[in-house]
Order: structure tokens, then sequence, then C-alpha cells
């Protein structure tokens, strides 16, 4: 034992900072410890331990350096859990469960597992701060920050108190504050409704923490009976939730937000080649087929088919009306069906284009390529156009396109389009759980290590790491559903802007039952104490302040401002709280 000590002691740092510093043990039982240690080795003995790194600047640039290491590694884990789970929507029979469900969950899994981690081990006490800044960090920030950029995105003119889709008119900063804004649908004010009743859980643990005083161990003994009904409450709070989102999810119309998302994903995913269009609408193409097909005139009654295909082609549609006359001619049609996985040979497109063409003027409006897709997926021989899938066929197809737009346009993979589509199915399928299965394995495997470093952190730059916890964690977890809100709102519709802002309220609410109910599973059963009033106060501010401005119809930037505002109000907040005795 002294020899060891000897040694760690003037070797350089880089030498013993991949072991942890255990406790001496006698030299009569070293040789079996060693042994019992190497039989028994964890994970949290591959990596190094944040408080054995040196002190000084040497240390602090290692410290810096895990920050980053385990940030970028739990930044790709949510992003594989959030793409994972979103190619899920693209089978038909799992997309309201995936959608009402899944999604939400995963979404929180990173949180949760960082608030799982700081509530174990045998500084637990210590690190329960780290745990409440990730929980209140991504809470907060997702309701602030990434609402105040889907709003000004999103936003378009407002004219007697509407928004009017069209290009802006408004210039200058001070009438985009005033002058424009975004108009979600009712989704959105029901969102905040949800969260801010969801958000009352915190009041039950609060309860006995405004009272309670004394030494920890008391405070958790008095609260643990709190916690027991806190947590049953977040439980009861988390399943109410989902089965309220399964069941709107079951009796949505085409213009929820649940089917919005499903139809903005099957359009990302055509464009990157993951799935064709025949395999993402298989399902719905046989449904309720008119028995003639309109001659000159729209059809009275839309199938379903008919309905997602209105959604899911305009942006093609408007992306290869290059000369922008609401039209495609007969070069666009070619290039357009390329794009979606359906290529036709050359002699294919001329006798397409005259389908299409149903008032036969020589170009196809949106309602004819609507109305002649859903035709073609329709027609019973549709391996033609599968086995018509591949990159020779389909440059022949395109043939009157120039070598320009041929190397502007990624191919979709071969493996996807030359197959059936129930093997496409089953392909998305695979690839989604193995996304969402190595996210949620990375995401595991890092918080733990991650929560230390934090911790750490906060100890060596005499900040509490609760602040440090608050500003970084949510970087790490919650930056995927930051651009996704945000590319969504880019879209510049009453649709694409609902999705955005119900996804940040569902957010919410999964923070307010599945992570608090995690904290309240640690609390009950480690003996832990909560003493977070000053960060409870935050929260519930936060949270009910956000919740009151999306119940407005009309939401102008002004008011997306003040939005992102209270971010750093909640800080103050919970500064100015704490210097007068909250905890």
């Amino acid at each position: 034992g002294a020899w060891g000590v000897l040694v760690r002691g003037v070797v350089e740092p880089h030498q013993y900072l991949s072991r942890r510093r255990e406790p001496r043990e006698p030299a009569s039982a070293a040789a079996g410890a060693a042994a019992a240690a190497a039989a028994a080795m964890g994970l949290s003995d591959l990596f190094i331990d944040a408080k054995d790194l040196p002190e000084g600047g040497y240390g602090f640039c290692q410290l810096l350096f895990l920050l980053a290491a385990y940030g970028y590694i739990l930044f790709q884990a949510s992003n594989l859990i959030s793409d994972g789970s979103e190619l899920l929507l693209l089978v038909p029979s799992l997309a309201g469960l995936v959608g009402s469900c899944v999604l939400p969950v995963l979404g929180a899994v990173p949180d949760g597992a960082i608030v799982l981690f700081s509530g174990m081990g045998p500084d637990a006490q210590e690190q329960l701060s780290v745990g409440v800044g990730a929980l209140a960090g991504s809470t907060i920030m997702l309701l602030t920050v990434p609402w105040f950029l889907s709003v000004y995105a999103g936003s378009v003119d407002i004219e007697d108190g509407e928004c009017v889709y069209r290009k802006p008119k408004v210039s200058g900063m001070k009438a985009v504050f005033w002058d424009m804004g975004v108009q979600p649908t009712a989704d959105v004010r029901y969102g905040a409704q949800i969260m801010m009743l969801t958000s009352l859980s915190y009041l039950l643990i609060q309860v006995p923490a405004g009272y309670l005083h004394g030494p920890e161990e008391e405070i958790a003994k008095g609260e643990k009976k709190w916690a027991l009904a806190a947590m049953l409450v977040c439980i009861i709070a988390f399943v109410s939730y989902l089965v309220y989102q399964y069941i709107a999810a079951q009796k949505a119309d085409e213009d929820s937000s649940l089917n919005l998302k499903v139809d903005a994903v099957v359009v990302e995913r055509i464009q990157k080649g993951e799935i064709s269009l025949l395999g993402a609408l298989n399902s719905v193409i046989h449904l309720a087929a008119p028995e003639t097909a309109s001659e000159a005139t729209p059809l009275k009654d839309e199938t379903p088919l008919e309905k997602r295909l209105k959604a899911i082609l305009k942006p093609f549609f408007h992306k290869y009306d290059t000369d922008h006359n609401a039209s495609l001619e007969r070069s666009e049609l070619g290039v357009v069906m390329s794009d979606l996985g359906m290529h036709v040979s050359a002699d294919d497109l001329n006798k397409r284009f005259e389908r299409y063409d149903i008032d036969s003027d020589g170009s196809v409006s949106f309602h004819e390529f609507v109305q002649g897709t859903a035709d073609m997926l329709r027609e019973e021989d549709v391996q033609t156009f599968i086995k018509a899938n591949s990159r020779g066929e389909g440059e022949a197809a395109n043939g009157v396109a120039t070598a320009e737009e041929d190397e502007e346009e990624e191919e979709m993979p071969e493996e996807f389009v030359s197959l059936p589509p129930d093997v496409q199915q089953r392909r998305i399928l695979m690839r989604a759980f193995y996304m969402m299965g190595l996210g949620t394995g990375l995401v595991l495997v890092f918080s733990d290590p991650m929560v230390d470093v934090l911790s750490e952190l906060g100890n060596r730059i005499n900040v509490t790491p609760f602040y440090v916890s608050f500003v970084l964690a949510p970087l790490a977890s919650n930056a995927s559903e930051l651009l996704a809100s945000y590319n969504y709102a880019l879209k510049k519709t009453s649709k694409s802007i609902t999705i955005s802002l119900t996804a940040l309220e569902g957010a919410g609410s999964m923070n307010n039952t599945f992570c608090l109910g995690i904290f309240m599973v640690l609390i009950y059963t480690q003996g832990l104490a909560w003493e977070f009033t000053a960060e409870t106060i935050a929260i519930l501010f936060a949270q009910f302040a956000v919740g009151l401005i999306a119940l407005a119809p009309v939401q102008r930037v002004w008011h997306a401002a003040v939005v992102l505002a209270i971010y750093p109000v909640s800080l103050i907040l919970v500064s100015a709280l704490e210097a007068i005795g909250f905890d």
C-alpha cells in the first residue's frame, strides 16, 4: 500500500488518470481484492473518475475535454433515438402508437437517465442537484429558446388579427416584432393546458419541503411518504397522458398535429431516399378507391390516398415547378417521379404524361398530379414500378433531365428502391430498432460519467452544480428537439408551427411526469432529501408563463421574445430565492 502511494505521487498525471481511486486495503488481502475487482468490473471502471483529475489548469482542461466528449456522445445518442423513433412513423400500423406514446417517452430518455444516475452512488445527495439542474434546464430551455426560434422562423404577416400565409410584406425589426406572428391550431392550446396541469405534481413533494428543517436525514425521513404519493401521482399522470394521446391519435383527422408530423416525416424520408412513395403509402392505396376516375373535374369525395398525397406531394410539386406556373411540364414530371422512387422508361413517361394531363392542355396541374399519382399507385401491376426502380432505368426515364439536374439529385439507395413495399417496411423497422437501441444504450452508459463531470466542474469553478447542469445538460440531451422544432417552423404554415410547439409542450409534460417520477422513486427508495424549493418555483413559473402565452390563438413575435426572456429570468429567480433563504 505504501509503495503504491509513493508511485502515484511521483508518476506523471496521465500515467494514472485512467485508474479510479479506491480505498487502500491490507497487504494480505491485496491479491484477493485485485482478483475480485477484475471479476466484478462494472461499466464505471471503464471511465476516468472526474475527481481523480489533477488540480490546476492541466486537470481543468482534461475535465473540459471529458465534458465535450461525453456531451457529444449524448448528443449523437439523442439524435439516434429521435431519428429511429421517427422512422417508425413510416410504418402505418405503428404510426398512431409511435406518434402518441413512443416519441414522447423516448424523447425524455436522455434527461431521465441523467436524473436517474444523479441520485445513485455514495454522493447521491450532493449530485442530486445535477439531476434537478438537468430537469429544470431541459424543461425551461425547451419552452423558451426553441419556442422563440420557432415562432420567429415561422412568422408571417398579421392582418386584422389573423395570420396571412403568404410572402411577408412587412419590413424592419419593429414591424417584425409587432406585425408578424404565427397562428397554430387548437392543439397548441390543449397542449399548454395539459402541461400546466401536470406541472402541479411538483407541489406534492414541495409541501413537506416547505416546512421541514434540520439534518438531511430527518428531512428525507419526513418527506418519504410525500415522495411515495408524488411518485404515484406522476405514474398516474404519465399513463393518463399517454392514454389521452393515443385516444386522440385514433380519433384524429388529417389535420391533426400527429398526422401532420407523419406526413412531414414521409416527405423528409423520401427526400433522403430511405423509402419510396409506394412503400410509404402501400397500406392506403386500395382504401376506398373510386369506381371511376374523373376525366376533367376534381374528385368530389377524396379517398384516404388522395388526402395523403395532397400533403406529401405538395413540396415535390413546388420544388420541380421550376418556371413557377403552377403546373409541371413533361420534363419536370419525369424528374419528380424519379425523386418519388417511381422510375419509368422514357416511352412510358410519355404515356404517363398523357394520363396525368386530364384536360389535355400540355401541362399537369397540382390536382392532376395528385389524381394521376393516385391512379398510378392503384394499378394492379405495381410491380412494374418496383422493377423499374434501378439507377440505370431511372436515368433512362429521365433522359429529358439535364446532366446538371442529375448531379443535384441524390439517387435513392438501390437496396431500398428495388424492394417490394412490404420488404421496405421490414427494413425500416430493423433500422429504426437498431438506431433506438444503440442510442438508448449510449445514453445509459454515458449519463453516469456525465453526471460526475458536471458535478466536478461545478465544484472546481465554485458554482453550484445545479447551474452548470441547468445550462450545459440540455445542450447534449435536447439539442435535437430544438433543431427539429426550428426546421418544422421554417415551412411557415399553421400546420408546421403546430407540430413545432406541440412537441415542445409534450416535452414539458414528459418532464413533469416521467422525469419527475424518476426523482420521486429515488427520493423514496434511496432516502434522499428534496431541498429544491427555489428550483421548483422557477420551473412552475416558467411553465405557467409559457402556458398562458400559448393560450393566445395568435402569437406575435414579441410574445416569443417575452418567452425567450423567461430563460435568464428563471436562473435569476433561483439565485434570488436561494439568497433569501429558500434552500
